[in-house]
C-alpha cells in the first residue's frame, strides 16, 4: 500500500530548516518591532503614565504639540536644522573623499582605513572627545589663541551650539559615505570615461554625464539614509548639551526621551510617530525624485 505525503509536509520536509532559520528573526521582528510599534500608537491616543490605566484624549496630544508646546516647535526646527547641514556637508565630504581615493595614490588601504575609523568609533566616545576637544581650553581655542582670536564658546554659546554638534557628527559619520561612494565609482567602467574624453568631454564634463548618473541609484541610498539617522540624533546631544543651552541643541528625539523620562508615555509617543511620518514623507519623496529622474 502506497502512502502519498501531502504537499504541506513535503514542502516542511525539504524546506524545514531554512523556515526555521527565517522564523527566528521574523518572530523577534513581530515582538520587538511590530507589536511594540501598534502599542506606542494606541498610547499615542491617550494620557498615560505607565502606573495608571491609560485615559484616551483622541488627537490631543498631537494637537497640543503643534499647538501648545514651544519646545516641541524648538526640537522640530533644530533637527531640521541638523539635517540640513550635516546632509549638505557630509555627503559633499564623502564624495570629494572617494574622489581623491579613486586615485592612483599610495596608501590608499591606509587612507580608507582611517577615514572609516570613525564611523566604527561609539557616538558616545566621539562626543566625549569633541566635548574636550570644544572645551574652553580645548584644541580649537588653543588655536584660536595661537592666531590672536578670542575663544568661542562653542557648546555655551546657543549660536554655536548646534553647529558644534552638527561638525562633530560630520567628523564621525562621513567616513561610512567616504567607502560607499568609493565602492561605487570603482565600480563604473573605465570604458565609459574613455568615450566621453574621445567626444572631447573635460573632467567636468565627465563628472556631470558619466560620474554623477551613475552614482543616483547610491546617492538616493546615502540621503535616505543619513537624513533617517540625522531625524534621530541623541547621543550627541545628550552627551555634548544635554539640549542646552536654552534649548538650542534639543531635538526631536532628545524631547522624545526627557518626556518618557517624565512618564509621559502617551505624549512621547505622540512626538515618535510624528517624527516617523515626518521620516516616511521624506523618504517618498527622495525616492519619488530619483524614480522620475531616471
Amino acid at each position: 500500500m502506497i502512502h502519498h505525503r501531502s504537499p504541506l509536509r513535503r514542502r516542511l520536509r525539504q524546506y524545514g530548516i531554512g523556515y526555521a532559520f527565517v522564523a527566528v528573526p521574523v518572530l523577534a521582528g513581530v515582538i520587538f518591532l511590530l507589536i511594540p510599534m501598534i502599542t506606542t500608537l494606541g498610547w499615542s491616543f491617550t494620557r498615560f503614565n505607565g502606573l495608571q490605566p491609560p485615559q484616551f484624549v483622541g488627537i490631543d496630544n498631537y494637537a497640543r504639540l503643534f499647538t501648545h508646546d514651544r519646545i516641541f516647535i524648538k526640537a522640530l526646527w533644530n533637527t531640521f536644522r541638523f539635517t540640513i547641514l550635516g546632509m549638505l556637508i557630509g555627503p559633499t565630504l564623502g564624495l570629494l573623499t572617494a574622489l581623491m581615493l579613486n586615485q592612483k595614490v599610495r596608501f590608499q588601504a591606509f587612507y580608507r582605513t582611517a577615514y572609516f575609523l570613525p564611523v566604527m568609533t561609539s557616538l558616545v566616545v566621539v562626543a566625549t572627545i569633541w566635548r574636550m576637544i570644544y572645551n574652553k581650553h580645548g584644541l580649537l581655542n588653543l588655536a584660536l589663541g595661537a592666531l590672536g582670536l578670542e575663544p568661542i564658546r562653542w557648546l555655551s554659546d546657543p549660536h554655536w551650539a548646534l553647529f558644534s554638534i552638527v561638525i562633530a557628527s560630520v567628523w564621525q559619520g562621513f567616513g561610512f559615505e567616504t567607502v560607499i561612494f568609493l565602492a561605487a565609482l570603482q565600480g563604473i567602467p573605465a570604458t565609459l570615461y574613455e568615450a566621453a574624453a574621445l567626444d572631447g568631454a573635460n573632467v567636468w564634463q565627465r563628472f556631470w554625464h558619466v560620474t554623477l548618473p551613475a552614482l543616483r541609484p547610491v546617492i538616493l541610498f546615502i540621503y535616505i539614509i543619513g537624513i533617517i539617522g540625522s531625524f534621530q540624533v541623541f547621543d550627541q546631544v545628550f552627551v555634548m548639551t544635554s539640549g542646552g543651552p536654552a534649548n538650542s541643541t534639543i531635538t526631536l528625539v532628545y524631547y522624545l526621551y526627557s518626556k518618557f523620562m517624565d512618564l509621559r508615555l502617551g505624549y512621547a509617543s505622540a512626538i515618535a510617530y510624528v517624527l516617523f511620518g515626518i521620516l516616511m514623507v521624506f523618504s517618498y519623496l527622495q525616492w519619488r525624485f530619483f524614480t522620475e529622474t531616471d
